[in-house]
């Protein structure tokens, strides 16, 4: 047993070695103003997720019926913005309920030609089937590997094979799909994380997200202690070795006053191809290391062709 797992710490350090070898790039990701986050419910909400509690929905550009997202969007893309993320709160089968948003959503595309990504959940198959014929581009789908996080923070009683079922659905129909994984998720600690990178793999992904838990005030778990930086660099180097060839972002959802740098060297050492927001001496060391580094304007998530990007000055 002992040499079994002397042979998996090398074998992941060797895949780490080889990632690093190669990287040459680092993108700074920036969405605003250039891919703006719309809510289709506005603030609303069925579920009270012990780390979000509708909370974030309030930092999003509310659009609650079809006419006022086709509006949005023409006016977005008019004063350039690239794409949009459509997102919103969860009905009480834990998905965006995008059904009344099919028609206006193939209308923007067909209009503007603008990239659009959702923040899916758990549709369901007829629904994901909808919003690939409606156009959208990317699913971006919150993927869990633990059914005690399920129940006790989202409160829902779903199960981790439905969120399996839900991604090959997304990944069936619509041409790009992300799957998340929150580090820490369960009241700081960490389970689950490494099922849902197996789940994760099922689907071949052209890229992945590692978010990490934000304590917020004013939620179920404001008051915790995030994951530490050493923490989330475990979980990032054994993504990092089971995806070898794909882009790894660190997402937005991440502590940003609590080791913000600590957190975002360690993914740098881990081998993370993008970071969200990083802070300026993330980029100085990312120099440091040999790294040049990008920005793309638009949601980490996103892929470079379709966006603007452009090199960030040495100095």
């Amino acid at each position: 047993m002992a040499e079994e797992t002397l042979m998996t710490i090398v074998n992941e350090q060797q895949g780490l070695s080889l990632k690093l070898k190669h990287r040459r790039e680092l993108l700074a990701c920036y969405p605003h103003p250039a891919f703006p986050t719309i809510s289709i419910t506005g603030s609303k909400c069925a579920l009270s997720c012990k780390h979000c509690g509708r909370h974030y929905l309030k930092n999003m550009l509310a659009c609650t019926t079809p006419e006022e997202l086709y509006k949005k969007c023409l006016e977005l893309s008019l004063k350039g913005a690239f794409g949009v993320l459509l997102s919103g709160g969860f009905n009480e089968e834990g998905y965006v309920p995008f059904e009344p948003f099919l028609d206006v959503i193939r209308k923007v595309k067909d209009r503007t030609g603008i990239f659009i990504s959702t923040h899916t959940g758990l549709v369901p198959e007829w629904l994901a089937k909808e919003m690939g014929i409606a156009g959208v581009d990317l699913a971006d789908y919150d993927l869990i590997g633990s059914e005690d996080t399920i129940k006790s923070v989202l409160g829902i009683e779903k199960k981790v094979n439905d969120y399996r079922s839900s991604l090959k659905s997304l990944a069936r129909h619509i041409p790009y799909v992300v799957p998340h994984i929150c580090i820490g998720l369960h009241f700081g600690e960490l389970r689950g994380e490494f099922r849902a990178l197996e789940l994760a793999s099922e689907v071949n992904p052209y890229l992945l997200v590692l978010l990490v838990l934000a304590p917020t005030p004013g939620t179920g778990f404001g008051e915790l202690e995030p994951p530490s930086a050493s923490v989330f660099k475990k979980v990032a180097i054994k993504a990092r070795t089971m995806f070898p060839e794909i882009d790894i972002s660190l997402g937005c959802m991440r502590p940003r006053f609590q080791d913000r740098l600590g957190l975002e060297l360690a993914a740098l050492e881990a081998g993370i191809d993008r970071i969200e927001l990083p802070a300026q001496k993330t980029l100085e060391a990312a120099r440091r290391m040999g790294l040049t580094v990008k920005k793309l304007y638009a949601c980490c998530s996103v892929p470079e062709s379709v966006v603007k990007s452009s090199f960030e000055p040495n100095s």
